[in-house]
This record gives C-alpha cells, structure tokens and sequence, in this order.
C-alpha cells in the first residue's frame, strides 16, 4: 500500500512538469526569436548586452588536420562583444537567422536551460547546435553560459 501511495505521488508531481514543458519550450522560442532578430542587427554591444557581465561563451569545433575536439572559450562581456564585433565585420552583408529550440526546461523559476540549433544565414546551409544556460534578472533572460557547436 505504502508503494502504491509513493508511486501516486511520483506521478502527481511529474504531472505538472510535463504539462509545463511546451509552455517553457514556447517561452524560450519567444526569447531566442528575438535574439536572432538582434543578431540580424549586427550590433555588437547590443548582442553582449544579452549576456552576464561574467558570461561565458564556448565555441565547440574540431581540428581538421588532428580531427581532435577543440573549445575555444570567450569570457565577459567585452570578449563576447568583441567575438560579435569580429563576426559582423563586414557592414555588408546582411543576414537573415533563426533560432529552432528542441527542448527547453527549468532548472528553476530563474533558471532556464534550452537546447537547439542556430543558423545565422536561412540563405545557407550552415546550422549549429547550442545549449544555453540563461537565468532571469528582472524581467529578462540574460545569457549565463552559451555552447556552439560549429562541427
């Protein structure tokens, strides 16, 4: 009896996490569409502003001529604006992005990790996985901790 009680609770609390999942997962579709119409500004103190002052960004690549893993790491603010600056150096060329989040889940009410892929072109090929740590001051969801996957 005392099992079945345990187990009826287990699947009370459970209940709403999952009913919360495509709520959360829309909110951080809401946020990252947003993020990509930033990106597609090309304003680089604008993107660093949705980061931490202490953020970190992880840029997860492998090396072509040892086919080894390689992270390259921006950490702070001014290196993330910097990391921007350098990306959108040609004042030319105009983008077009989206974000596409696959899965989305609190770790608490102020802590929310999301999970997708980034393609900063829709005119190219070119897609890049992500998972994101962003944890909420006031009313936004700044940037914690960012890695791409550029494999």
């Amino acid at each position: 009896m005392r099992r079945l009680a345990l187990l009826g609770l287990a699947v009370a609390f459970s209940l709403p996490a999952l009913a919360q999942e495509p709520d959360t997962k829309k909110m951080a579709q809401e946020i990252l569409d947003k993020g990509a119409a930033l990106f597609d500004k090309h304003d680089a103190a604008a993107m660093a502003a949705t980061y931490f002052e202490d953020a970190r960004l992880f840029m997860v690549g492998k090396n072509n001529d040892t086919g080894e893993y390689e992270v390259g790491t921006k950490e702070g603010r001014s290196q993330i604006e910097d990391f921007y600056r350098d990306l959108f150096k040609d004042p030319n060329e105009k983008t077009v992005s989206r974000n596409t989040v696959e899965f989305a889940r609190f770790v608490n009410p102020d802590v929310l990790v999301i999970h997708g892929y980034f393609e900063p072109n829709t005119a190219k090929p070119d897609k890049y996985t992500f998972v994101q740590v962003r944890v909420k001051k006031g009313e936004k969801w700044l940037i914690q901790s960012l890695r791409l996957f550029t494999l």
